[in-house]
């Protein structure tokens, strides 16, 4: 079978090449043209994560008020965000999609503290903070990035 290729543009800068092999779908990034694939920086949040995590905590706190009502719930699980995000970051974590999975990861765990009155998953707060971390970077955000609440 002959070998079909296809550019298309995810982003104005960041060219993705589309090989189809045998049925099989393989993508990569034009390596010469974006230097591999550059990750966000946390670096302009600064080195207060303490405040940091109080703030990103608090909204969501705010957007979970606003997605769903009024909890004290929401209040508790934005404070084991900040918990979370200040230990990640304490321990020289950095990368966006490790933060999100280790908050994930502690609310799940401690999902019995939070089952009975929240309307949402572990993984959408999870979600939340990514797309906080992102936003709050200054870097771009897609459309279906959630609103981040101030």
């Amino acid at each position: 079978m002959a070998t079909q290729t296809q550019c298309f543009t995810a982003t104005k800068s960041t060219p993705i090449t589309t090989t189809y092999r045998h049925n099989s779908l393989t993508t990569r990034l034009h390596a010469e043209a974006t230097n591999g694939v550059q990750l966000i920086s946390l670096e302009s949040l600064g080195d207060d994560h303490e405040a940091v995590g109080e703030n990103m905590g608090k909204a969501m706190a705010a957007w979970l008020d606003v997605e769903w009502m009024p909890q004290e719930i929401h209040v508790q699980m934005g404070i084991r965000v900040k918990n979370t995000y200040v230990q990640c970051r304490t321990d020289g974590k950095d990368d966006v999609a490790e933060i999100m999975t280790q908050v994930t990861d502690d609310l799940y765990e401690n999902w019995a503290e939070y089952n009975a009155d929240a309307f949402v998953n572990a993984w959408d707060c999870g979600n939340y903070v990514a797309d906080y971390l992102i936003a709050k970077s200054g870097s771009e955000t897609c459309g279906c990035s959630t609103k981040i609440e101030d």
